[in-house]
């Protein structure tokens, strides 16, 4: 409740200062004015407080919303293995951890100097580029993933003689080298790859199917043992021993079952 009531305290100020330029400017340069009149008084008033705690040594703006980010995801990631830790489970003055992650946040990312900060951004631009450049490969097999195997070969030949024309027209150096490459991984994925991957993909779902199955199975033979001991505790089944029995070979199928070693 305390942290609804501070979320909505905070939201409700920020709107608050985020209105009075916006109403003022109603009379001057319109909607895009009052916009940008907002964004200029968040600039002015938050970046001087960012660069006395995130700038180290040279409080300049320089990479200075780079830092803010960093801080922010190193400060949020402290705190979730702070909050795992088994030392600090128990801990029941969590703001105390939080007060830690910020610490630790901050000391970490004000005296990063600005080659370490390039070193770490050059990772994520990195990151970036693979998910971007296989993403589209991945729609495109998902899309053709539940085709039969030969529209799905010639639908990847078409993906690479689109790449290969792409490469065949463009001027552009970079590009030409992206769409070679494309339209060979395309080719090399459809002739030495494609079969073997979806087949091992319906294999695992056959093995999920089975495992669902078994364990079914499995919850009958409970059952079936519970109520053949309940019948033999009341003394209404006609035959113990023959129950004991029956019971002893429930368990052994139960036991093949566990051990995966009945296909059914």
């Amino acid at each position: 409740m305390k942290n609804t009531n501070t979320i909505v305290l905070t939201l409700s100020a920020l709107l608050f200062f985020a209105f009075i330029p916006i109403v003022s400017a109603q009379f001057g340069g319109g909607f895009w004015y009052g916009t940008e009149q907002v964004i200029n008084s968040i600039t002015m008033n938050l970046e001087p407080l960012l660069r006395f705690l995130l700038g180290g040594f040279d409080w300049t703006g320089y990479l200075l919303f780079e830092k803010t980010l960093l801080f922010i995801l190193i400060s949020i990631i402290v705190g979730i293995i702070l909050g795992n830790l088994p030392f600090f489970q128990g801990f029941k003055h969590k703001g105390v951890l939080r007060l830690v992650a910020i610490i630790i946040g901050l000391l970490g990312v004000r005296n990063l100097n600005y080659i370490w900060i390039g070193t770490i951004l050059v990772q994520y631009q990195v990151l970036f580029i693979t998910v971007a450049g296989v993403l589209p490969f991945m729609i495109y097999w998902a899309f053709t993933k539940d085709l039969d195997e030969w529209l799905r070969k010639a639908a990847w030949v078409f993906y690479a003689v689109i790449y290969f024309g792409l490469w065949a027209t463009t001027e552009l150096e970079a590009y030409a080298g992206v769409y070679l490459w494309g339209a060979f991984g395309a080719l090399i994925y459809a002739f030495f790859f494609d079969t073997w991957v979806v087949q091992w993909i319906r294999t695992q779902k056959m093995k999920k199917q089975f495992s669902r199955h078994t364990w079914n199975q499995i919850m009958e033979i409970n059952e079936k043992i519970t109520k053949i001991n309940k019948a033999i505790a009341d003394g209404s089944h006609p035959n113990p021993n023959g129950a004991r029995d029956q019971i002893r070979d429930l368990l052994n199928h139960r036991n093949v079952l566990a051990r995966g070693k009945e296909l059914i």
